[in-house]
């Protein structure tokens, strides 16, 4: 880690869990706060540092807006996660910013909202970046909602998936780039409209997490049949995921989605020592 002591708040959305720490901007070159791939690898080492999926390192750009650092937990990083947007909601609560708030992320600028009792939404835009969806094969469609997802529908719970080999024939498609993609597995919940199960094989994780927000995104836009129709549904897509049940909305489907679910910090720490 670099010189003197940094403050983490570990903050756990929808069971993904995220280190964030606050980014200096008042020194040259201020990146070089950022820690290194392998000092983040440690850091997010269930054993041997202080466990997450992601670190995100926040950058102040107004009292109403911010950017993000965002690693996954291999150090590769990331355009795009939605459950670590409503933790910088979180995060950013807990700091006393402005809201709604705008997040600088490298897919785009994220709307960020409060809604109370431990509820954020995050709007994430596709005005740039429109959504396209490609058949992989008969079982899998891959669509690209801040990181590309192969979404396949299956028939049996998808909250009970653990084996990686089933992720395996879809985690790179010739259609993604060169990371890959996240694979997410789908079931729709029977006499339940709008509502489906859905668990993500992470890249930079590579393994299942307890909830994806992009993964809930695409998985939200594959089941509604939205990119066929043209239309949302009103009611949105309820995804139950092993670790919450989220809701995804569009009032101007498919300019944006807003991804709408619980964010919570559960500690603080400090790393390092101050000289």
């Amino acid at each position: 880690m670099n010189s003197g002591a940094t403050l983490f708040s570990k903050i756990v959305a929808a069971g993904n869990d995220f280190l964030f720490a606050e980014l200096s901007t008042s020194e040259p070159n201020a990146k070089t706060k950022i820690p290194s791939e392998s000092e983040i690898r440690q850091l997010c080492d269930r054993h041997f540092g202080i466990g997450a999926d992601g670190a995100v390192f926040m950058e102040k750009l107004s009292t109403s807006s911010s950017k993000w650092h965002f690693f996954n937990r291999d150090g590769s990083k990331a355009a795009m996660c939605g459950n670590a947007a409503r933790a910088a909601a979180a995060w950013l609560v807990d700091r006393r910013a402005e809201f709604p708030h705008k997040l600088e992320t490298q897919f785009g600028s994220v709307e960020l909202s409060v809604l109370g009792a431990g509820q954020f939404a995050a709007r994430v835009p596709y005005a740039d970046k429109p959504l396209k969806a490609v058949q992989i094969d008969e079982h899998a469609t891959l669509i690209d909602t801040g990181v590309p997802h192969a979404v396949v529908e299956i028939e049996t719970s998808a909250l009970s998936l653990k084996d990686a080999s089933i992720a395996e024939p879809y985690r790179w498609p010739t259609a993604a780039n060169a990371d890959g993609a996240n694979v997410t597995f789908f079931r729709r919940v029977k006499d339940s409209v709008g509502a489906i199960e859905a668990v993500t094989f992470e890249r930079g994780v590579e393994d299942y997490t307890l909830s994806c927000g992009t993964g809930v995104l695409a998985a939200a836009v594959i089941a509604s049949g939205a990119m066929k129709s043209g239309m949302w549904p009103a009611g949105g897509v309820t995804v139950i995921n092993p670790g919450a049940t989220l809701r995804v909305i569009a009032s101007d489907f498919p300019n944006s989605l807003t991804l709408v679910g619980p964010a919570n910090i559960v500690f603080r720490t400090t790393i390092g020592s101050a000289k």
